[in-house]
């Protein structure tokens, strides 16, 4: 059997950038091993693969591959797939926009989609995903700020003095502040320190966080890696952008209001520059939801056969 399957740029703004993803739209029928074979022959970062619901409260159901093992949640690669729904018609995009849950590994999560209008001189773009991240459990790491840096390759002068590491728990991830955009972007990374490091922490994901930017309306530079997933190094990261912007939060470094609107950006340190909109909920002063979210471009569409 043969199933529809794209190539996804997802959080860029021209083809060719951003963060790739691999989609299969109908994935009924496929068992993890075969949907952990397809991803693994698609070379993604992440393939999300969806399939159709009986559950009334969701619309569908979403999981998520590396090359080497499924992952609780993908930020770009959910982009991607309702970028391709919507391609394929299968979204209630009549008035324009639309909200919907699928099912994950993670609970049950909404999504937003919102068609972009063309004009007479400018042609329709792909719809622009919003989705909820729910809101990351962020505390403080172990203080081994000398180590860590070289874990990533960076000296420990090259961290951001005034922020603490931090640790997202549910991603098991790392999450590492550095002092400077310019080291950021220079830094080579040290995979098999991280994989060792991993190895005795339990750490799977280091993201680097830098406040300084290249665009002056982005509030934060990352650079995110997870070779322990098969993943050297992930172009633009969604859930990364989720956890830090609670972690930013949390050391009280963002605004005040009930709806805050946010961007970050990743890509340059690998030539695939992107950007995220982060949209964080307060209720009374607390987070309630953390959404991200974007738009892209479809690559390439063909069928792949079932293995």
């Amino acid at each position: 059997m043969s199933r529809a399957v794209y190539i996804v740029d997802a959080f860029a703004a021209r083809p060719y950038a951003g963060n790739a993803a691999g989609v299969v739209t109908a994935a009924e029928g496929l068992e993890p091993a075969q949907m952990q074979a397809i991803a693994r022959e698609l070379g993604q970062t992440e393939t999300c693969f969806v399939r159709t619901t009986p559950n009334a409260e969701t619309d569908f159901q979403l999981r998520w591959f590396t090359p080497t093992v499924e992952v609780d949640l993908c930020g770009h690669a959910t982009v991607a797939a309702y970028l391709c729904l919507a391609r394929e018609g299968r979204l209630p995009l009549e008035g324009g926009s639309c909200q919907l849950r699928h099912l994950t590994r993670s609970g049950i999560l909404d999504v937003w989609v919102t068609r972009a209008e063309g004009s007479a001189t400018v042609p329709a773009v792909a719809p622009v995903v919003m989705m909820s991240a729910a809101v990351a459990r962020v505390g403080p790491a172990s203080d081994e700020r000398h180590r860590v840096a070289g874990v990533v390759g960076l000296e420990p002068s090259d961290l951001d003095p005034e922020l603490p590491l931090g640790f997202e728990e549910a991603g098991a991830r790392l999450i590492v502040p550095v002092r400077s955009l310019e080291r950021l972007l220079a830094l080579r990374p040290a995979l098999a320190e991280m994989v060792a490091y991993g190895g005795e922490t339990g750490y799977r994901r280091f993201t680097l966080v830098c406040r300084e930017t290249r665009d002056p309306g982005s509030i934060m530079h990352l650079r995110h890696f997870a070779p322990v997933n098969g993943i050297p190094e992930d172009p633009v990261t969604g859930t990364a952008h989720a956890a830090v912007a609670v972690y930013l939060d949390g050391q009280g470094l963002l605004p005040p209001g009930d709806v805050l609107r946010l961007r970050g950006e990743q890509g340059h340190a690998v030539n695939r520059p992107g950007g995220v909109a982060i949209e964080l909920r307060r209720a009374g002063g607390t987070l309630v939801d953390v959404r991200i979210g974007g738009s892209g471009f479809i690559v390439s569409q063909g069928t792949i056969a079932d293995p």
